[in-house]
């Protein structure tokens, strides 16, 4: 009896699982439509029609023909949500263009940094004493020049 009850259970969460799939497919395909990701929506969209063919066929196996006519289909409805893609885009890079102001000549602002650095005969001490020797224990440092306590 058992082995039945397994059997009846795996064969209605394979139709749970394609039923939940099915509508995901198009509520994902409706949402990303209205956000604008058209490729993403015609994806979603070719697969929640696959679904929908698949639960109104009438063969208990599916003919191949009918899946490459999906699959041709699918590319074309991709490729449409590539072109909208692609126009969306342009779009708002033409929006963009008109917005902008045109180029003006920035004024050239040269800075120059004036960096000293001593190296002489203690270049190894001067080193350790500006990035600490790693595992020894110091004290605090003091910063060369007057302080609030000097003054």
């Amino acid at each position: 009896m058992w082995p039945v009850a397994i059997f009846l259970m795996l064969v209605v969460a394979f139709y749970w699982v394609a039923f939940y799939i099915s509508v995901i497919a198009w509520l994902n395909a409706v949402g990303h439509f209205l956000r604008g990701n058209f490729i993403r929506a015609s994806m979603w969209f070719s697969i929640g029609c696959g679904m929908l063919f698949w639960w109104q066929g009438t063969d208990v196996i599916p003919d191949p023909w009918d899946f490459d006519k999906w699959l041709r289909g699918s590319a074309v409805i991709v490729g449409i949500g590539a072109l909208a893609t692609v126009a969306r885009f342009y779009h708002r890079q033409q929006r963009a263009a008109q917005t902008a102001t045109p180029f003006e000549p920035a004024p050239i602002k040269v800075e120059l940094v004036n960096i000293n650095v001593e190296l002489g005969a203690d270049r190894h001490t001067n080193c350790r004493a500006v990035h600490g020797a790693i595992g020894t224990k110091q004290g605090p440092r003091r910063i060369p020049g007057p302080t609030i306590i000097d003054q």
